[in-house]
Protein backbone atom coordinates (compact mmCIF):
# COMPACT_ATOMS: atom_id res chain seq x y z
CA UNK A 1 0.00 0.00 0.00
CA UNK A 2 0.94 3.71 -0.42
CA UNK A 3 0.28 6.23 2.32
CA UNK A 4 -1.67 8.56 0.65
CA UNK A 5 -3.63 6.08 -0.90
CA UNK A 6 -4.34 4.02 2.78
CA UNK A 7 -4.52 7.26 4.39
CA UNK A 8 -7.13 8.52 1.96
CA UNK A 9 -9.27 5.52 2.58
CA UNK A 10 -9.05 5.70 6.16
CA UNK A 11 -10.04 9.47 5.98
CA UNK A 12 -13.54 8.62 3.91
CA UNK A 13 -14.14 6.12 6.69
CA UNK A 14 -12.89 9.20 9.36
CA UNK A 15 -15.43 11.42 7.88
CA UNK A 16 -18.21 8.65 7.56
CA UNK A 17 -17.83 7.90 11.06
CA UNK A 18 -17.91 12.02 12.38
CA UNK A 19 -21.11 12.36 9.84
CA UNK A 20 -22.86 9.51 11.74
CA UNK A 21 -22.06 11.39 14.99
CA UNK A 22 -23.86 14.89 13.89
CA UNK A 23 -20.38 16.20 12.81
CA UNK A 24 -20.22 18.52 9.28
CA UNK A 25 -16.75 17.32 7.98
CA UNK A 26 -14.41 18.95 5.08
CA UNK A 27 -12.21 17.04 3.33
CA UNK A 28 -8.88 18.95 1.59
CA UNK A 29 -8.41 16.39 -0.55
CA UNK A 30 -10.61 13.93 -2.04
CA UNK A 31 -9.19 12.12 -4.78
CA UNK A 32 -5.07 11.99 -5.42
CA UNK A 33 -3.93 15.64 -5.02
CA UNK A 34 -1.36 16.99 -3.35
CA UNK A 35 -1.72 19.99 -1.13
CA UNK A 36 1.33 21.96 0.17
CA UNK A 37 1.05 21.41 4.18
CA UNK A 38 0.96 25.51 4.54
CA UNK A 39 -2.16 25.11 2.57
CA UNK A 40 -3.52 22.47 4.72
CA UNK A 41 -4.53 24.38 7.92
CA UNK A 42 -5.82 27.48 6.20
CA UNK A 43 -8.68 25.01 4.22
CA UNK A 44 -9.76 24.49 8.09
CA UNK A 45 -9.20 28.28 9.31
CA UNK A 46 -11.11 29.41 5.79
CA UNK A 47 -14.14 26.74 6.51
CA UNK A 48 -14.41 28.22 10.37
CA UNK A 49 -13.79 24.25 11.55
CA UNK A 50 -13.65 23.91 14.97
CA UNK A 51 -11.24 20.98 15.17
CA UNK A 52 -8.28 20.13 12.42
CA UNK A 53 -6.96 16.51 12.42
CA UNK A 54 -4.31 15.50 10.27
CA UNK A 55 -4.47 11.68 8.93
CA UNK A 56 -1.12 9.72 8.56
CA UNK A 57 0.01 6.38 8.47
CA UNK A 58 3.61 5.82 9.92
CA UNK A 59 6.55 4.10 8.74
CA UNK A 60 10.06 3.20 10.14
CA UNK A 61 13.00 1.14 8.73
CA UNK A 62 12.31 -1.28 11.78
CA UNK A 63 9.67 -3.12 10.45
CA UNK A 64 8.76 -4.26 13.91
CA UNK A 65 7.76 -0.80 14.85
CA UNK A 66 3.78 -0.96 15.33
CA UNK A 67 1.00 0.97 16.98
CA UNK A 68 -0.88 4.61 16.67
CA UNK A 69 0.59 7.82 18.38
CA UNK A 70 -1.03 11.30 18.18
CA UNK A 71 0.47 14.33 18.44
CA UNK A 72 0.02 17.91 18.94
CA UNK A 73 2.63 21.17 18.25
CA UNK A 74 5.74 21.64 19.54
CA UNK A 75 6.75 25.04 19.00
CA UNK A 76 10.25 23.98 19.60
CA UNK A 77 12.04 20.42 18.24
CA UNK A 78 10.16 18.62 21.06
CA UNK A 79 11.70 14.69 21.81
CA UNK A 80 14.06 13.01 19.52
CA UNK A 81 11.55 10.85 18.21
CA UNK A 82 8.98 13.47 17.59
CA UNK A 83 11.35 15.67 15.72
CA UNK A 84 11.93 12.41 13.55
CA UNK A 85 8.72 11.92 12.61
CA UNK A 86 8.31 15.47 12.36
CA UNK A 87 11.02 15.57 10.03
CA UNK A 88 9.62 13.06 7.75
CA UNK A 89 6.45 14.81 7.53
CA UNK A 90 7.97 18.11 6.72
CA UNK A 91 9.14 17.21 3.62
CA UNK A 92 6.17 17.90 1.62
CA UNK A 93 5.71 21.07 2.99
CA UNK A 94 6.11 23.31 -0.06
CA UNK A 95 6.95 26.80 -0.34
CA UNK A 96 7.35 28.62 2.73
CA UNK A 97 5.26 31.71 3.55
CA UNK A 98 6.89 34.52 1.83
CA UNK A 99 9.09 37.10 3.50
CA UNK A 100 6.19 40.12 3.82
CA UNK A 101 3.84 37.39 5.78
CA UNK A 102 6.76 37.21 8.80
CA UNK A 103 3.71 39.12 10.63
CA UNK A 104 1.25 36.25 9.58
CA UNK A 105 3.45 33.51 10.60
CA UNK A 106 3.86 35.21 14.05
CA UNK A 107 -0.19 35.63 14.27
CA UNK A 108 -0.49 31.90 13.35
CA UNK A 109 2.19 30.71 16.10
CA UNK A 110 0.32 32.83 18.73
CA UNK A 111 -3.23 31.23 17.25
CA UNK A 112 -1.85 28.23 18.18
CA UNK A 113 0.10 28.69 21.37
CA UNK A 114 -3.72 29.82 22.56
CA UNK A 115 -5.01 25.89 21.06
CA UNK A 116 -2.00 23.90 22.96
CA UNK A 117 -3.85 22.92 25.83
CA UNK A 118 -7.05 22.11 23.68
CA UNK A 119 -5.17 20.35 21.35
CA UNK A 120 -2.97 18.39 23.97
CA UNK A 121 -6.42 17.32 25.58
CA UNK A 122 -7.82 16.21 22.54
CA UNK A 123 -4.59 14.06 21.14
CA UNK A 124 -5.30 12.35 24.61
CA UNK A 125 -8.47 11.54 23.97
CA UNK A 126 -7.98 10.01 20.42
CA UNK A 127 -5.14 7.96 21.57
CA UNK A 128 -6.84 6.69 24.51
CA UNK A 129 -9.68 5.58 22.45
CA UNK A 130 -6.88 4.24 19.87
CA UNK A 131 -5.34 1.96 22.48
CA UNK A 132 -8.23 -0.16 23.23
CA UNK A 133 -8.25 -0.82 19.39
CA UNK A 134 -6.47 -4.53 19.28
CA UNK A 135 -3.16 -5.64 17.81
CA UNK A 136 -2.15 -1.62 18.02
CA UNK A 137 0.54 -0.77 20.92
CA UNK A 138 0.30 2.20 22.30
CA UNK A 139 2.73 4.74 21.92
CA UNK A 140 1.58 7.86 23.61
CA UNK A 141 0.99 11.37 23.13
CA UNK A 142 3.77 13.76 21.58
CA UNK A 143 4.63 17.19 20.90
CA UNK A 144 7.08 18.01 17.53
CA UNK A 145 7.10 20.48 15.01
CA UNK A 146 4.87 20.07 12.19
CA UNK A 147 4.18 22.25 9.57
CA UNK A 148 0.57 21.19 8.67
CA UNK A 149 -0.12 22.08 12.33
CA UNK A 150 1.56 25.51 12.71
CA UNK A 151 -0.95 27.73 10.92
CA UNK A 152 -4.48 25.88 12.67
CA UNK A 153 -6.53 28.37 14.14
CA UNK A 154 -8.43 25.76 16.28
CA UNK A 155 -7.17 22.82 18.67
CA UNK A 156 -5.16 20.74 15.70
CA UNK A 157 -3.52 16.84 16.08
CA UNK A 158 -1.68 15.10 13.80
CA UNK A 159 -2.38 11.16 13.96
CA UNK A 160 -0.06 8.45 13.12
CA UNK A 161 -3.04 5.96 12.86
CA UNK A 162 -0.60 2.81 12.30
CA UNK A 163 2.78 1.45 10.70
CA UNK A 164 2.71 1.13 6.95
CA UNK A 165 5.58 -0.72 7.00
CA UNK A 166 5.00 -3.04 9.40
CA UNK A 167 3.35 -5.95 7.40
CA UNK A 168 0.65 -7.26 9.56
CA UNK A 169 -0.33 -3.37 10.43
CA UNK A 170 -0.61 -3.21 6.58
CA UNK A 171 -2.40 -5.82 6.02
CA UNK A 172 -5.05 -4.87 8.94
CA UNK A 173 -5.18 -1.41 6.83
CA UNK A 174 -6.65 -3.60 3.90
CA UNK A 175 -9.11 -4.75 5.92
CA UNK A 176 -12.12 -2.00 5.53
CA UNK A 177 -13.34 -3.68 8.72
CA UNK A 178 -10.40 -2.53 10.70
CA UNK A 179 -10.30 0.85 9.53
CA UNK A 180 -13.98 1.06 10.37
CA UNK A 181 -12.96 0.67 13.75
CA UNK A 182 -10.01 2.92 13.92
CA UNK A 183 -12.14 5.53 12.43
CA UNK A 184 -14.92 4.96 14.96
CA UNK A 185 -12.21 5.09 17.69
CA UNK A 186 -10.96 8.59 16.59
CA UNK A 187 -14.74 9.86 16.16
CA UNK A 188 -14.87 8.51 19.76
CA UNK A 189 -12.15 10.39 20.95
CA UNK A 190 -13.27 13.43 19.50
CA UNK A 191 -16.85 13.16 20.77
CA UNK A 192 -15.04 13.07 24.65
CA UNK A 193 -13.49 15.67 23.44
CA UNK A 194 -16.04 18.34 23.05
CA UNK A 195 -18.00 15.73 26.10
CA UNK A 196 -16.01 16.43 28.77
CA UNK A 197 -15.06 19.75 28.72
CA UNK A 198 -16.66 23.06 28.11
CA UNK A 199 -15.39 22.82 24.40
CA UNK A 200 -18.73 23.36 22.04
CA UNK A 201 -18.63 23.05 18.05
CA UNK A 202 -19.92 26.81 16.94
CA UNK A 203 -20.97 24.36 14.07
CA UNK A 204 -20.29 21.09 14.86
CA UNK A 205 -17.61 20.89 12.10
CA UNK A 206 -14.20 18.66 12.88
CA UNK A 207 -11.27 18.39 9.62
CA UNK A 208 -9.66 15.70 9.18
CA UNK A 209 -6.44 15.95 6.47
CA UNK A 210 -3.96 14.58 5.00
Amino acid sequence: MREKEAALALAGDLKSALEAAGFEVLLTREDDAFIPLWDRAKVANDAGADLFISLHLNAAKARSAKGSEVFFLSLDQGDRDGAEVAALENGGEGAAPAPDSVLSTILQDLAQKAYLQESERLAVNIQFQLNHLGGIKERGVKQAPFVVLRGAAMPAVLVEAAFISNPKEEAKLKDPVFRRKVAEAMAQGVRQFFGASQNTARRRTAGPTK
